[in-house]
């Protein structure tokens, strides 16, 4: 059984490649071949799987019913429905595929805008985190080096700064870390939009 993502990440293409070929000429069941074939990833499996189906004498409607009961992506058993009303009551396909592909772009983009702005700040974050922070690290792990009489001065503080100067090496890889983790963070959060 194919995942959420797995069915819906060919979906627009293949809708609108069945409309092509709708809109040619082609009849369904030729274009669920054409389909099948390859290319299309789940969509591809499913339709190759009713097609074979149909040569041992399974009806198409029928076909269509099993595929979408089995479907998990809203869109996918929309589709899978749209085409067996289209077999059962000849309605009008292409201009149905038509809205239906408008539609499922238009939740694609959706979700690569919300993601494109759940991350706009962070390779600024990045680039400053990843920049800055070696800079402020080795300013204060050079003082010691740089004037070792202001270790010995009655500054408050400046004892723990030596202290701190022994935490470069480790402030640096936690810094790798960090940006590693924001990195993970947006490949995680990748809404699958190709």
């Amino acid at each position: 059984m194919a995942s959420n993502a797995e069915e819906s990440a060919d979906l627009l293409y293949a809708m609108r490649a069945v409309m092509v070929l709708l809109g040619s000429g082609i009849g369904l069941e030729a274009a669920m071949q054409m389909i099948g074939r390859g290319g299309y990833g789940v969509i591809s499996k499913d339709f190759k799987e009713a097609i074979a189906n149909l040569q041992r004498g399974s009806k198409l409607e029928k076909e269509f019913s099993r595929l979408s009961s089995k479907a998990n992506n809203k869109a996918y058993s929309r589709f899978l429905n749209t085409l067996r009303t289209n077999v059962t009551s000849d309605t009008d396909l292409v201009r149905a595929l038509t809205q239906q592909s408008d539609r499922e772009e238009e939740e694609r983009n959706d979700k690569l805008s919300a993601y494109i702005e759940k991350l706009s700040g962070m390779p600024t974050i990045l680039l400053t985190f990843g920049i800055l922070s070696p800079i402020i690290f080795g300013i204060a792990a050079m003082i010691p080096v740089i004037a070792p009489g202001l270790m010995s001065s009655g500054i408050p503080g400046m004892s723990s700064l030596a202290a701190a100067a022994a935490c470069f090496g480790p402030a640096l890889f936690m810094t790798l870390l960090v940006m590693a983790m924001f990195g993970y963070k947006a490949h995680s959060s990748d809404p699958g939009v190709i």
